[in-house]
């Protein structure tokens, strides 16, 4: 399997998902998975996400840049993430790493760490990211996952 090099900004959503957008929309077609990694269990509210792809013989990683733990962007990211991945036929996975291993694997992906992710990985429900099940928190807007990609 090939293994990019990590894709995207840590900590920047919006140009992380520009980043991985062409390498989604090129695997059109192609039979793939997105497989969402973070370094937290039950604590979806303050998670943070880096994304694997796979598509044919190759991977993608990016860096950690989703998911609320990153704000209101950061959330719109991930869920238009995984609209898009839903769009192209893709299941949408989940696998947790320690801190320590979400940045180490992150960092440097090897085909053997990326071999692991995807055994390790569960397969997921894609409502779980693009839906609050909770009210606003933080002085957010209410409804953010229902809005489009406007911003996006």
């Amino acid at each position: 399997m090939h293994i990019a090099d990590p894709l995207g900004v840590p900590g920047a959503p919006l140009e992380t998902l520009h980043a991985v957008l062409p390498y989604l929309e090129g695997a059109s077609g192609a039979q793939g998975r997105l497989i969402l990694v973070t370094d937290r269990q039950g604590d979806r509210d303050r998670a943070r996400y880096a994304a694997l792809l796979t598509a044919g013989g190759e991977a993608l990683v990016t860096a950690a840049a989703f998911g609320p733990a990153f704000g209101r962007a950061g959330a719109q990211a991930l869920a238009e993430l995984t609209r898009r991945a839903q769009a192209q036929g893709w299941p949408v996975r989940e696998t947790v790493l320690s801190a320590s291993d979400f940045v180490r694997v992150l960092a440097e992906p090897d085909a053997d760490e990326v071999a692991r992710l995807v055994a390790a990985s569960n397969p997921s429900d894609p409502a779980i990211y693009t839906t609050r099940p909770s009210g606003p928190r933080n002085g957010e807007e209410e409804g953010w996952a229902a809005e489009g990609s406007e911003d996006l």
